[in-house]
């Protein structure tokens, strides 16, 4: 389970809305290339405003997040596309849903279930 998180909010100038969504399309083959990136989200929350969410398996794989690849290329475009600088916000999870796994953190009750699709049935 991802118990780390980071939220980066993106206040973007009007007339760059749509660079801006060009430059996170593109910065998706650099955040594939990070083992302990774990998901990776960019949307747009409303108007002029977009957000990157990511998880991640310790703070160690936060942390290179925050010095890799796509962390400096979006600080390279940050002047030219945004209002102000990106606000980088690190998350600690308490619960999630990925997939069939659902999970909280520090609930020892929790059951996995492993399913198995048989040819045939």
């Amino acid at each position: 389970m991802s118990k780390y998180a980071l939220y980066i909010k993106l206040e973007v100038r009007p007339e760059k809305q749509h660079e801006l969504e060009d430059f996170l399309k593109q910065t998706l083959p650099a955040v594939k290339e990070e083992d302990d990136t774990k998901t990776w989200y960019a949307f747009k929350a409303a108007p002029g405003l977009y957000v990157i969410f990511d998880t991640f398996t310790s703070e160690v794989g936060r942390d290179a997040h925050l010095e890799g690849k796509a962390v400096e290329a979006l600080r390279k475009v940050a002047g030219e596309l945004l209002v102000r600088p990106p606000e980088f916000v690190p998350v600690d999870l308490l619960a999630q849903k990925v997939g069939l796994e659902t999970e909280v953190v520090g609930d020892t009750d929790i059951k996995k279930y492993s399913l198995r699709f048989i040819d045939g049935l």
